[in-house]
């Protein structure tokens, strides 16, 4: 099986002139001149649930939000770097250095449970299945998350949605060509959700569409442009 050949998206994040605490709400007035990317699924075609993203930066942070409809919201990991992806959570895939084999991967569930990895990997467009290498041990340590759901937690039928902010710090990110970006700056980055409406079957949505159940796909990353 192949990945997608389609052209991949581009975006850009705009700088804000104070940071803000995070609330999980996506309720701060500064969202309001975030760019706002939807997801789709693994062909690009609308899901079952709408997916928004949101980006921000300042002098120390990139800010990440999401928007995520759902009807049941559920989730028992508590455990940072647990195996989050094993069931429903956001995900975000930065290339701070264009680097294609060399990436970084952070996780938040509707626990606001976290996994953050530096991912090294050998895939190319050709063999896409090859085997990649996380080091949860890079752990993020002034990554800041929030989280909140609408509705009951673990209870079928009883939400509305969720939503999750991330601030993920600069610093922190080796391979930059400046930190903080300056403008006209380009990362390569793709958004993702994993939502699991019946806690058996998975169904994935992305920014770049990958045409394969598989996120880690860096050449079908999209562009960050920070202005």
């Amino acid at each position: 099986m192949s990945s997608s050949t389609a052209p991949t998206p581009s975006c850009r994040c705009h700088r804000i002139n104070r940071p803000f605490i995070l609330s999980g709400a996506l309720d701060d007035p500064l969202w309001k001149q975030a760019s706002t990317l939807e997801l789709y699924d693994i062909h690009g075609k609308p899901g079952r649930f709408r997916t928004q993203v949101r980006l921000l930066y300042d002098a120390t942070f990139l800010y990440v939000g999401f928007a995520c409809e759902d009807t049941y919201v559920w989730g028992t990991i508590t455990e940072r770097n647990g195996p989050i992806y094993e069931q429903e959570c956001v995900e975000v895939f930065l290339n701070p250095a264009n680097a294609r084999h060399q990436y970084y991967e952070i996780n938040v569930s509707p626990l606001n449970t976290v996994f953050d990895a530096c991912i090294v990997s050998g895939r190319t467009p050709q063999n896409p299945q090859t085997p990649f290498y996380a080091f949860p041990s890079f752990d993020l340590i002034k990554l800041h998350t929030a989280v909140k759901v609408s509705g009951e937690l673990n209870r079928p039928g009883a939400a509305k949605g969720w939503r999750a902010e991330l601030a993920i710090p600069f610093a922190e990110l080796p391979g930059a060509e400046h930190t903080p970006p300056k403008p006209g700056d380009v990362w390569r980055a793709n958004f993702y959700r994993i939502d699991q409406p019946d806690r058996c079957e998975p169904e994935h949505y992305a920014w770049s569409r990958t045409d394969l159940v598989n996120f880690h796909l860096p050449w079908r990353f999209g562009s960050i442009e920070f202005v």
